[in-house]
This record gives C-alpha cells, sequence and structure tokens, in this order.
C-alpha cells in the first residue's frame, strides 16, 4: 500500500472550509518482535491482574445472566 493520492490545493481549500484538517497518523509495527514482545508483557500483566480480581469472571457471569434474559 503505497501513499494516499495527493490532493489538489481547490480539493484542500475545500475541505478545510467544511472544517477537516490534514493529519498523519503513526501505528506500531506490529511485525516488530520488540512490538510483539511488549504486547506479550502486557498481555500476560493485563491476566494476571484480572486472575487476581476476579472481575472477568464477574463480567461473564453478569453477560451469562442478560443473554438468559433475552427474548427468544
Amino acid at each position: 500500500m503505497g501513499r494516499p493520492k495527493e490532493l489538489t490545493e481547490e480539493q484542500r481549500a475545500d475541505l478545510r472550509a467544511r472544517g477537516f484538517v490534514p493529519v498523519e497518523v503513526w501505528v506500531p509495527d506490529w511485525d516488530s518482535p520488540e512490538f510483539k514482545e511488549q504486547l506479550k508483557r502486557d498481555c500476560d500483566a493485563i491476566n494476571a491482574a484480572d486472575r487476581r480480581s476476579g472481575e472477568i469472571n464477574r463480567l461473564s457471569e453478569e453477560i451469562a445472566d442478560l443473554w438468559d434474559d433475552l427474548p427468544s
């Protein structure tokens, strides 16, 4: 995937007049080994916190109860 097409000055002026502003968005490289390692550490920390608090189990039971109460 390449860069998006460049807009003409008229197109840019029209978008600005309608309240839009140009932005550039940078996102993590999901294929990077460093990113994957950090993601695993973060997920492990979240899972450990959930196991300690029991919040996921409580939430799962609450959702199951709501699901059971839905009309067929």
